[in-house]
């Protein structure tokens, strides 16, 4: 009976592969806490029988949600930036699932 010898290499490529999920998520990291916090919403105010709608920016702090009153052109500017945001915490959960799932091939092996 022949036995196989292990290859190594495949086992290597998956190594570096977790560590490049491992910077990445690090980047991603360091890039998000420089962005602002919350996301872009809408608050309607009735007054004196008409309904005012205001631009605002909201986020947690604590158990509270905070409602910070922002002008129209700065939503404007926030909302690329948010978006941005958005994709860069798709890509952070996307990397951090790929290096859980890697780490548990290569703990397996």
């Amino acid at each position: 009976m022949r036995v196989k010898a292990i290859d190594n290499s495949v086992f290597k490529m998956l190594e570096s592969e977790r560590d490049r999920c491992i910077r990445v998520i690090e980047k991603i990291f360091s890039e998000l806490e420089n962005l602002p916090r919350g996301c872009l919403g809408q608050r309607k105010v009735k007054s004196g029988g008409k309904v005012y709608i205001y631009s605002c920016l909201k986020y947690r702090e604590g158990a509270q949600v905070k409602f910070e009153h922002i002008s129209a052109q700065r939503a404007e500017e926030l909302r690329p930036v948010l978006e941005r945001k958005k994709k860069l915490q798709n890509d952070l959960k996307a990397s951090r699932k790929r290096a859980a799932t890697i780490n548990h091939i290569l703990q397996k092996g």
